[in-house]
């Protein structure tokens, strides 16, 4: 097997299986309630904790890389990785548990970093696409394996041998993962030092907002727990700005890449489409997988065949979108796809105690519909709004985009139900609540949706305007 196929097949099979830990909880909730003798806001914090270690820890990784080689990082999180994941399945206490999906989600965070930066060193620019391409496919494909035995392991065995097979499957992934020949990219660091402080700062600055977030309405000083993040937050900003205004401005010193956000326009706009996007997309699966076992009554098994509906669409749509990105341009399919994606959502405001299974799988068609024609040309507009040396870094921004989404919709799941629910899971009162929550949370997201239309209509007229001085035109983006 030659370099570029090993770095493709290793680096495709990390997305699968961190996707498939990632959403191994997704329908265990209720699960969890009943093992821990807890609430379903508090439970949430096993999906919660996962995707804020991966926010916190995917730009600290990606300046890790440059310092100790992208080859040595991705190592270091598939070894972690497959020590954590086998050690949950043994928590006994739901705080236990949260800790462990906390670590599970830093180690994900350093394989998800530089696994696209090894596509970078290893795969010939013109199959590069290609290479991305097959990761993104088994991303989802890792998403609907999961979603789909998900329930099945629960209901049938209990969740630990999710865990535990998934553990067996990284550390043979590692052991194939260490024929990858080393890289050259670790940077010479004479005169320079990783910003330690900085990336401390990052990481309690965005855990804090995340985890307060979630914590809202269930937690006392969680609020307080929010302005400590967001002023944490400001300071870096404050000095990353600082540091990009010295005349010996150097890459290796910051954590937020500022340059990028203050002089690439257009590589701003596609993270924040990424980012209002992934927000208004992620809570509908998370929140669906409650409302199907909670209001509609039926198994964890059946709630995972029904949100599977999602990634499967996505995967199949996906096959098209290049072709349809050909006839219509990159932007004017974001667009599109998020058009789709937020009037699908919308629907769902009309969910209640009788809305049906088919109503369901129906809506989930299209909102997996939308968010294919969104997903892959957005990943590639941000790829062309950088020069090529950034793709790694650009990479890592549009996961801490698609990471913050994720802990913010988990957060706004919880929050709402807290806020909206009284009444006590066993109570004949909670189902007609919880249908309630649900509505709020999905308005919300819809909402959210149209903010993403905004952004990616910004981001068309800024391409537009600029496209005869950088690799983002029209010509491009077709040949995308």
């Amino acid at each position: 097997m030659s370099n570029s196929k090993l770095v493709i097949c290793c680096v495709s099979l990390c997305h699968f299986l961190t996707s498939y830990i990632g959403n191994a909880l997704t329908v265990a909730v209720p699960f969890f309630v009943e093992r821990y003798q807890t609430l379903p806001q508090y439970a949430s914090f096993a999906l919660t904790g996962y995707a804020t270690a991966l926010a916190c820890f995917l730009l600290p990784a990606s300046l890790l890389a440059k310092r100790f080689s992208n080859r040595s990082i991705f190592l270091l999180g598939l070894s972690s990785c497959a020590v954590i994941t086998a050690l949950i399945p043994l928590s006994p206490t739901l705080l236990i548990l949260v800790l462990g999906r906390i670590l599970q989600g830093a180690a994900s965070s350093l394989c998800l970093t530089t696994g696209m930066a090894l596509i970078s060193d290893h795969v010939p620019n013109n199959k590069r696409f290609i290479a991305i391409g097959i990761a993104v496919c088994l991303t989802y494909t890792g998403v609907s394996s999961s979603l789909s035995f998900s329930g099945v392991i629960i209901d049938n065995y209990g969740y630990q041998y999710m865990f535990y097979a998934a553990s067996a499957a990284i550390a043979l992934l590692f052991a194939l993962s260490v024929r990858i020949p080393n890289d050259s990219q670790a940077l010479n660091l004479k005169g320079q030092s990783l910003p330690y402080g900085k990336l401390v700062l990052f990481v309690l600055s965005i855990g804090l907002c995340l985890l307060s977030l979630s914590a809202l309405g269930s937690f006392r000083y969680a609020e307080y727990g929010l302005a400590s993040g967001l002023a944490l937050l400001a300071v870096l900003v404050i000095l990353e700005y600082q540091n990009y205004k010295k005349d010996n401005y150097q890459e290796l010193s910051t954590v937020i890449p500022v340059q990028f956000l203050i002089n690439n326009r257009r590589f701003t706009y596609c993270f924040l489409v990424s980012f209002a996007a992934y927000v208004s997309v992620m809570a509908e699966p998370v929140l669906l997988a409650l409302f199907s076992q909670y209001t509609l009554g039926i198994s964890a098994t059946e709630a995972g065949f029904i949100i599977v509906v999602q990634p499967i669409v996505i995967a199949v749509v996906s096959y098209f979108t290049g072709r349809i990105t050909k006839l219509l341009g990159g932007n004017a399919t974001v667009t599109l796809g998020l058009i789709i994606q937020t009037i699908a959502l919308a629907t769902f405001v009309v969910i209640d105690t009788n809305t049906t299974v088919l109503s369901l799988v129906l809506r989930q068609l299209a909102v997996g519909t939308g968010f294919a024609l969104f997903s892959a040309p957005n990943t590639t507009l941000i790829t062309l709004a950088v020069a090529p040396k950034d793709c790694a870094l650009a990479s890592s921004m549009q996961q801490l985009g698609r990471s913050l989404g994720q802990g913010i919709a988990y957060a706004l799941v919880t929050v709402t139900i807290a806020a909206v629910v009284s009444a006590d899971p066993s109570s004949i009162a909670y189902p007609e609540q919880f249908a309630q929550a649900s509505v709020v949370i999905l308005a919300i997201s819809a909402a959210l949706g149209l903010l993403g239309i905004v952004f990616s209509a910004l981001g068309y007229l800024e391409s537009r305007k600029a496209e005869n001085d950088s690799p983002l035109n029209e010509s491009s983006t077709l040949a995308a």
